[in-house]
């Protein structure tokens, strides 16, 4: 083994090691840059070297010296402490000339002194604090940059509640409860002194929502999320009715019908996207009277599975205007009596792409009727009524999961007009093959496994087929 020995610089070297024709080198920190995110302490010469990166900066320190967080401060990058737990005054005070964002996300306590040192801070100070002493808070409070507490488990405190209601954002994502009062001074009026006012959005974690907090918050009109709040009350769902404001509630798992009315019920968009599979009826029917009797909010529906209720069927599949809120791309499955209504439906329905089934004809017609791309991607079967009725769309039509054909499936297919998308199909029998041969759009039939000599040649005489090459 051959050793070469390289002087990089007067403070690093450089291995080289040559052995069986393999080279490999080992460099050592200096050589190649400090790795900050390995580093549990930091020289002032090493924190001076990564300064002057001109980056967000990610260090694994667990201790930190004022002096070493006066270098650091004097980056103009977020700095981002991943493993530190305490902060003293001193070190604190270096940090907040810091003209960046600081992230604290393990720190277990803060001294109130530490607070007050922190306050001209004027970037984005997160911590991950989960409670804090009336002191403490006071001291927060009078911070010149916002604050994001989203491991705080508690907020009692009037004038960080202020403070924080001052915030274009509110981090409190892990605040189970709070009380009327402290709801109404967290969120202030949106719009102040003639209209020209700041609308924010507050995330916000509660388990536990009384009518007295969800009237000072949709009061506020500021958009919020609580992602924790399983179920809402009636009354508390009463208190939130009406004015225009945006609400994000991922978390819900039971929907009453008179809760689902009341929230309905005003303006803005009620996000539960991850409510589902289905709606029981009573709470369906309780939606669609509302959204039939006056203003509702878009009601996100992306959650549900199943529609089984015709009347909130047609009420959320004919919606518009409310762009990806308006959709149901979740829905696989509906009954016959909701395919009829929404069939008989006279305006345009939205598309329901992830059906698994489509058995209503006059469905398949209703859509294929409607301009623009028609997609039902999840269907793996197709009967021949259905072909026929979806063959009459004039655009894109998608089949891409059919994983067959019959001949007259593929004959009625064939007069379709605009590009036809068949690329689930493995196999196809000499009949369908022929049929589809005469095709006036483009066929995609890309994952074709199976087709006899004559099925292939067949196919390959319509130029616009596009088949695998195993089969060109």
């Amino acid at each position: 083994m051959m050793h070469l020995l390289i002087r990089s610089s007067t403070r690093s070297l450089a291995f080289a090691f040559i052995a069986f024709g393999l080279l490999v080198i080992v460099l050592d920190a200096d050589a190649q840059g400090i790795d900050a995110t390995r580093l549990k302490t930091l020289t002032a010469e090493q924190a001076t070297d990564l300064v002057k990166q001109s980056k967000p900066l990610r260090l694994a320190v667990t201790e930190l010296s004022p002096e070493v967080a006066t270098v650091l401060a004097s980056s103009k990058a977020d700095l981002y402490f991943d493993a530190l737990t305490t902060l003293t005054p001193e070190s604190a005070a270096a940090l907040a000339k810091c003209e960046g964002h600081l992230g604290l996300p393990k720190l277990a306590e803060l001294s109130p002194a530490a607070a007050k040192a922190l306050a001209p801070h004027t970037g984005v100070l997160m911590m991950g604090l989960k409670e804090l002493s009336d002191e403490t808070a006071a001291a927060l409070a009078k911070r010149a940059g916002d604050t994001r507490l989203d491991s705080l488990t508690s907020l009692t405190s009037l004038v960080l509640a202020e403070r924080l209601g001052r915030q274009t954002v509110v981090w409190l994502g892990s605040v189970r409860r709070i009380t009327p009062e402290i709801a109404r001074t967290l969120c202030p009026p949106a719009y102040l002194e003639g209209g020209k006012g700041f609308p924010r959005w507050i995330d916000i974690g509660l388990t536990e929502l009384s009518p007295e907090a969800g009237a000072a918050i949709v009061a506020s009109r500021h958009g919020f999320g609580m992602h924790s709040l399983e179920s809402i009350s009636p009354e508390a769902a009463a208190a939130m009715s009406g004015p225009a404001t945006n609400m994000r509630i991922w978390g819900l798992k039971t929907l009453s019908p008179a809760t689902a009315a009341a929230l309905a019920k005003g303006g803005g968009i009620l996000d539960i996207r991850s409510f589902g599979p289905e709606l029981t009826d009573e709470t369906a029917e309780a939606i669609a009277k509302q959204m039939a009797s006056g203003p509702h909010r878009m009601i996100d529906f992306n959650g549900l599975k199943k529609l089984t209720s015709p009347a909130f069927a047609v009420a959320v599949v004919s919606r518009y205007g409310g762009g990806p809120h308006s959709t149901l791309h979740g829905v696989a499955e509906i009954t016959d009596d909701v395919a009829k209504a929404l069939a008989e439906y006279k305006g345009k329905l939205n598309g329901l792409p992830s059906l698994t089934s489509l058995a209503s004809a006059p469905l398949a017609a209703k859509y294929a009727a409607q301009p623009g791309d028609l997609k039902f991607a999840k269907l793996t079967t197709i009967a021949d009524d259905i072909a026929k009725a979806l063959a009459t769309h004039k655009g894109k039509l998608d089949l891409s999961n059919v994983q067959s054909l019959s001949a007259d499936a593929a004959k009625a297919l064939a007069s379709h007009e605009g590009e036809l998308k068949l690329d689930g199909v493995k196999e196809i029998s000499d009949e369908a093959a022929k049929a589809l041969a005469l095709a006036v759009g483009a066929v995609s039939l890309g994952s074709l496994e199976k087709a006899s000599p004559s099925a292939a040649a067949a196919l390959k005489t319509n130029t616009k087929i596009l088949l695998p090459a195993k089969l060109k």
